[in-house]
């Protein structure tokens, strides 16, 4: 998350006491069992060249928001010569991007890459060596063998420090990720609206 910072002089006397919190998100990884055995990367390591993958993996995209962060993961590594399944609970690859029409050729791209879609499953566990996938329609689990996972999941609100000052300073106000995670127009608004209530 990107901000910018203003001179305390810009504020009001009154808002100079009142701390704003906005805080990325985290992503909740907890819940899923096997992620501590290792190879188990977050879209976000992937993009910034942290992940190891080795020169051709065998990799499993998990996209939990059927938008650009798994999609375009999957894309990326796809064209690195990966071999990669994209797992996903919705019914279709890239949900999220129908509005302005970048699914279909998203998934066509993907296809021609060599991707494998698995669409309405979720994976139940990560063996460290590959994962368990569930199938919402048949409620059979298959064994996916894989070199590593890739998480774009539903992330949760960091709200550790709005936590933390909570009863040290007057007022905090939390905003943007620091509530819930959320798309960036919605912490604009919510920004622009405290801003000018304080």
């Amino acid at each position: 998350m990107w901000l910018q910072l203003v001179p305390m002089r810009s504020f009001s006397r009154r808002a100079r006491n009142r701390p704003v919190r906005a805080q990325k998100w985290i992503p909740d990884v907890e819940r899923m069992p096997g992620v501590d055995r290792g190879n188990v990367w977050s879209v976000e390591e992937v993009m910034r060249r942290e992940a190891r993958l080795g020169d051709v993996a065998r990799i499993i995209v998990l996209d939990e928001g059927g938008n650009w962060r798994g999609c375009g993961t999957a894309w990326h590594l796809a064209e690195q010569g990966h071999k990669v399944t994209l797992v996903t609970p919705d019914p279709m690859v890239g949900k999220e991007l129908q509005r302005p029409a970048a699914d279909l050729p998203l998934r066509k791209r993907l296809v021609q890459l060599g991707a494998i879609f698995m669409v309405e499953c979720a994976i139940t566990e990560w063996h460290g060596d590959g994962a368990s996938v569930l199938s919402f329609l048949s409620g059979e689990t298959i064994r996916i063998d894989a070199d590593a996972l890739v998480l774009a999941m539903t992330n949760m609100a960091d709200d550790g420090l709005s936590l933390a000052l909570e009863g040290r300073v007057a007022e905090v106000h939390a905003i943007g990720d620091g509530v819930a995670p959320r798309q960036a127009p919605y912490a604009f608004y919510e920004g622009r609206k405290l801003g000018r209530e304080l």
